[in-house]
């Protein structure tokens, strides 16, 4: 998840996995070539297991915050779905960090896995589709949103050893 843009009347926040799609559509692209060549049919199939995991792994959500409008306007896309909606800056309490434990299997410990959340009075939108394991990872777009949503309602703490602000 990244800010793709970011002007005084609007806030871009991007979250996807496009690259895990490339690199899956690469390789069906090098396995059919070689298949072909090589007049290997069943190489074909091994194409086709990584055309269908590009199209699988082809989620994107977009967070468009509008400054002028006061609403955020969100787009999601998944391989045969795709969902949208729009959220007066008025109705979101907060921007959250929504965590989970990720079952790694038998004899092994569960990590904690996390993405951010618009939290409104009806519910929770999440900004992603996929989770991240760093927990950090979100608390400096959380401020950013959060200041460009509601500004000055998240507090700056000074530097070690600089001025209060």
């Amino acid at each position: 998840m990244h800010v793709a843009r970011q002007t005084p009347q609007e806030l871009v926040v991007v979250a996807g996995s496009r690259w895990i799609s490339a690199i899956c559509a690469a390789a069906a692209l090098f396995t059919l070539y070689f298949a072909i060549t090589r007049h290997e049919p069943t190489g074909l199939f091994l194409a086709a297991f990584f055309l269908l995991f590009a199209l699988i792994m082809d989620l994107r959500k977009t967070f468009t915050f509008d400054a002028m409008r006061r609403t955020v306007r969100w787009r999601g896309r998944k391989v045969f779905k795709a969902e949208s909606g729009e959220i007066p800056f008025g109705d979101i309490t907060d921007i959250g960090t929504e965590a989970r434990y990720a079952s790694p299997g038998a004899g092994r410990r569960q990590a904690p896995i996390y993405r951010l959340t618009i939290i409104t009075q009806r519910g929770t939108i999440p900004m992603a589709y996929a989770f991240s394991g760093q927990p950090d990872r979100y608390s400096t777009l959380r401020g950013r949103i959060l200041d460009f949503v509601k500004p000055g309602s998240t507090i700056q703490f000074p530097e070690p050893g600089g001025s209060p602000p």
